[in-house]
């Protein structure tokens, strides 16, 4: 995967973060309810993993790095005058948001590893 293209689909991710659990609990931002945060922390945890399993530990930390401009970007376009005063908050607090994704992502990129380690490994069966 070129790393521009992580990148975006990282800030479209963000953005969905957001969006999807709007969209289902009415509430724009998903601190304000314990569903809209488990829908945000799974649309990024999952994405996050994927990328990992697929590209690497670096592909999947740039990925949360679009998914957290994702998320900012969408916050401060479509939320309401109370949220774009409080952005320099927001920046900060929906690091938060990031936490579960991270260790989703660290997952993958150690599994990706190891299993490109084992397919480089010389074979030792017929010893």
């Amino acid at each position: 995967m070129k790393a521009w293209l992580v990148f975006l689909a990282g800030i479209v991710l963000g953005a969905a973060s957001w969006a999807i659990p709007g969209a289902i609990t009415g509430k724009f931002e998903p601190f304000d309810n314990t569903t809209g945060f488990f829908l945000c922390q799974t649309v990024l945890a999952v994405s996050a993993l994927i990328v990992g399993l697929r590209a690497g530990l670096l592909r999947a930390l740039l990925c949360l790095v679009g998914a957290w401009v994702g998320m900012n970007v969408y916050a401060y376009t479509f939320g309401s005058s109370e949220t774009r005063a409080w952005i320099l908050s927001l920046l900060f607090s929906s690091l938060a948001l990031l936490m579960f994704p991270l260790a989703a992502a660290i997952v993958g990129g150690v599994v990706w590893r190891v299993r490109a380690r084992r397919s480089t490994a010389p074979s030792t069966q017929g010893r």
